[in-house]
């Protein structure tokens, strides 16, 4: 999967160019956090592992702040996707008590609805945001259209923390996954329609928690 969303964010510029306006926005901007997602996510085996994960977060890093200041735009997607991921699942294994993995996403949702609306994460999905930024990930418009928008580096590492929790406490997999997967993608439709930023870690909190909200009474009462 990284590889082949390498290849995908090295080929973005050059597939057709897409009517100007929201559909320029909405298709490449959801298969590019499609791509980030899968990389993300394709790191979920190693959420138990200690040394494997700090390893990518090292290797990753370096390669990661080397293509950044190369200039590689999308090209340092992969990396700074796996950089994140690895990160998030140290977080996700060495924070594993019920009680934090439940508030943590509580917790995260209010502090990013607060940035979005008043702080720096207000520009998250805009289209035509600053490119280059090493802390977010360029997602590219098809046909050298510029940005088709960005995604933060925490959004990637809360993405992989919540997963890593879900699958380690008995949350319902598939529908986690999928739920996590499409509160990143509501963010970017939700931004286009109402033409204004809105903060993805809420989306990413209800992705984790609705689908499992039996469970997670059941886990807490245990704890």
């Amino acid at each position: 999967m990284p590889l082949a969303a390498l290849a995908y964010f090295l080929a973005a510029p050059a597939l057709p160019a897409l009517p100007a306006g929201d559909t320029a926005v909405l298709i490449p901007g959801a298969a590019g956090l499609l791509m980030v997602a899968a990389t993300v996510l394709s790191l979920l085996p190693a959420r138990d592992a200690l040394i494997g994960p700090m390893l990518i977060t090292l290797g990753a890093g370096l390669l990661m702040a080397t293509l950044n200041a190369a200039g590689a735009g999308a090209g340092a997607n992969v990396a700074e996707a796996l950089a994140a991921a690895a990160a998030g699942l140290l977080f996700a294994r060495s924070l594993r008590a019920p009680a934090i993995a439940l508030t943590v996403p509580l917790f995260v949702t209010v502090i990013d609805a607060w940035s979005v609306a008043s702080g720096p994460s207000s520009r998250l999905f805009a289209a035509g945001a600053k490119r280059g930024d090493p802390l977010s990930l360029d997602l590219p418009g098809w046909g050298g259209a510029g940005s088709g928008g960005q995604i933060g580096l925490s959004d990637a590492l809360f993405l992989a923390m919540f997963a890593a929790w879900a699958l380690h406490f008995g949350f319902r997999r598939r529908a986690t996954i999928a739920g996590l997967v499409l509160g990143l993608l509501a963010a970017l439709v939700l931004g286009v329609v109402l033409d204004r930023a809105i903060p993805a870690l809420p989306l990413l909190a209800a992705g984790l928690l609705l689908p499992n909200l039996d469970r997670a009474g059941r886990l807490l009462r245990h704890a």
